[in-house]
């Protein structure tokens, strides 16, 4: 007889079956393949987007598991009004995944680099507008749930960082990169204060991974090859290679990780590969 604990069991590590999560930026990529194994594993969804077309598709395709909610994350009392209504709806809410974002332009090593990525082209404006999104809509998006969380003295707060916010990178644009950096503090410090509530704060920092960000310049094979040539593991991602993080960080898998970030970049911050050897060979 198999005597292991059932607790230790993968399915019930993992449930999140019947709990009610938030996820932000849902229409696309790592929004959406977030959705799809929350919704995979029977967590009902509150979906925000501001595309919504892309909304609509990714709402019928999981079907009665999600509501969808057009919105900019920007907009604080829009997602406080979306958020209120999905938890008396629910009667609570267990996790919101603080994803959505933008690219902020081109980076000063990029092709368009030279005209419009370096520090003297950097405009206000420009940078207020990312940062709306990417900074402040991740604040406005934890602010919203956090009351059901106390009630509850649970809930998992994970918000979509970046590598670019922990090393230079000139692929990407001085404002994102400013955004991410400051989303991983804002991981650490409210984790910090969340804890004695039993709440849970997370940060994911992806890599490359071939989304639809910076107008899917990452779906150009030129672009492609450039990066492929600094990443360790020799490929981009794909927005499924996030699905198990997001599933342990959501669920009870991951009940004893609070204030961590955890990187999914094929090993870019390792440092670039000294060479791209056959895998033919052991030597």
């Amino acid at each position: 007889m198999n005597n292991v604990s059932s607790t230790a069991q993968a399915a019930r590590l993992f449930d999140v079956g019947g709990r009610a999560f938030v996820v932000t930026g849902a229409a696309s990529g790592l929004g959406l393949a977030i959705a799809q194994t929350l919704a995979a594993n029977g967590a009902n969804l509150l979906l925000l987007d501001r595309d919504e077309d892309k909304l609509k598709e990714t709402a019928a395709t999981l079907g009665k598991a999600a509501t969808l909610c057009v919105l900019d994350v920007s907009d604080a009392s829009a997602i406080q009004a979306a958020v209120d209504e999905f938890t008396f709806k629910r009667g609570t809410v267990d996790g919101v995944f603080a994803n959505a974002g933008v690219s902020g332009g081109p980076g000063f090593g990029t092709a368009m680099g030279a005209t419009l990525g370096r520090l003297q082209d950097q405009d206000a404006d420009h940078w207020n507008q990312v940062l709306q999104i990417n900074l402040l809509g991740v604040l406005h998006s934890m602010k919203a749930v956090i009351p059901a969380m106390k009630q509850a003295r649970r809930g998992s707060i994970v918000i979509t960082a970046s590598v670019a916010g922990m090393q230079a990178e000139s692929f990407v644009s001085y404002a994102y990169a400013a955004a991410k950096a400051a989303v991983i503090q804002l991981v650490h410090q409210s984790a910090l204060e969340l804890a004695p509530f039993g709440i849970r704060v997370n940060g994911i920092a992806p890599g490359y991974v071939r989304t639809g960000i910076a107008n899917g310049c990452l779906h150009d094979p030129d672009v492609e090859a450039g990066l492929v040539r600094r990443i360790p593991l020799g490929r981009l991602g794909e927005p499924h290679e996030i699905q198990g993080l997001a599933l342990l960080l959501a669920s009870d898998a991951g009940s004893y990780l609070t204030g961590g970030l955890f990187p999914a970049d094929g090993g870019v911050l390792l440092g670039t590969p000294v060479s791209n050897p056959s895998t033919n060979s052991l030597s």
